[in-house]
């Protein structure tokens, strides 16, 4: 989602990811969370955002843009779309109340935080277990809910972190089987411990404390420890496995940040206008495979990306104090 030399490996890696985000979504208003849904749904959880997240660190780190102006863009885009929503009858706060972001735009404040502190704080030694246990900590705290995205800026940094501090230009020359192995494995187990209600859906978001999610502190933690494990298990399993070479899904990579800040939209109107009213739950997926892909690929149009480039451009430039 942020800006460098194209690396068709990781355009393919973020292709698969923001697929994943708008099918997650697609799922968990038009079908809910309970039964199979709440299974793939976990599934899904348990690697599409950190995995974001760890790539999101690792442009950081790669990134020539200056601070100030990478800050601009995403407050701006911020703003601008959370009020959008917010102005729509699926708000879930007051359009006038930017510190509690509506749905999806956590992730850009949350963005803006850690490219704020992330310099200064990679300073910090044993930061990365620090933040893990900054991450078990927050669940103690029912006020960081969606209060500036605090619960999920602490709980998804290790992920930034670890993208940050991450070497991906190495060339690899791993094992693909075992690795595909390894992938089908935290999967089986991701669903089998939804399935046995052994981890609540809900702690895949990373917004609740323990105790609003209905568990107790100790058997929170536990949760949000293994699905942590999880989530860096898998991630190194999806960059393995990525190709290099671009097929015809590598631009919604290449445009995963408006697929991001307008596939919500898109969604709640076809649930609002269309709703699902079969109660086959394999039509039901297969329903909102199509519509995830229908959305993808309509919101990667160059020129929606082109047009925003543009805009964003020309509020960078008048909201930039000159250096010199």
């Amino acid at each position: 989602m942020c800006e460098m030399q194209r690396n068709i490996k990781l355009d393919n890696m973020k292709a698969f990811l923001i697929i994943s985000v708008v099918f997650g979504h697609s799922l968990e208003f038009m079908c809910g969370v309970k039964e199979i849904y709440g299974a793939v749904r976990a599934m899904i959880y348990a690697f599409h955002m950190p995995a974001f997240v760890f790539l999101s660190g690792f442009f950081a780190k790669q990134s020539k843009s200056s601070i100030q102006k990478v800050i601009i863009k995403y407050v701006f885009t911020y703003l601008l779309f959370n009020t959008l929503f917010a102005l729509t009858p699926f708000r879930i706060t007051s359009p006038l109340n930017f510190l509690y972001p509506q749905l999806v735009y956590w992730y850009l404040i949350s963005l803006c935080i850690w490219r704020i502190t992330i310099p200064v704080l990679d300073e910090i030694r044993y930061l990365l277990p620090l933040s893990v246990l900054a991450s078990l900590y927050i669940g103690y705290c029912p006020a960081a809910d969606r209060f500036l995205a605090l619960s999920r800026t602490i709980c998804f940094f290790p992920f930034f972190l670890a993208g940050y501090r991450a070497d991906l230009n190495k060339q690899t020359d791993d094992n693909h089987w075992l690795v595909l192995l390894c992938l089908f494995m935290c999967f089986v187990i991701t669903i089998v411990v939804n399935r046995l209600n052994i981890v609540p859906v809900k702690m895949y978001e990373y917004i609740q404390s323990y105790s609003s999610t209905g568990v107790g502190s100790a058997s929170g933690i536990l949760m949000r420890i293994f699905m942590m494990t999880i989530s860096f298990a898998i991630i190194p399993c999806l960059y393995i496995l990525m190709p290099s070479r671009p097929s015809v899904f590598t631009v919604l990579g290449t445009n995963s940040m408006m697929i991001y800040v307008n596939h919500i939209f898109i969604i709640k109107l076809i649930n609002h206008f269309f709703p699902l009213k079969i109660g086959n739950p394999l039509f039901n997926i297969a329903f909102c495979s199509i519509i995830t892909i229908i959305i993808c690929f309509l919101l990667s149009l160059p020129i929606i990306t082109k047009a925003y480039s543009k805009i964003t451009d020309h509020v960078v430039k008048t909201f930039t104090v000159d250096d010199r």
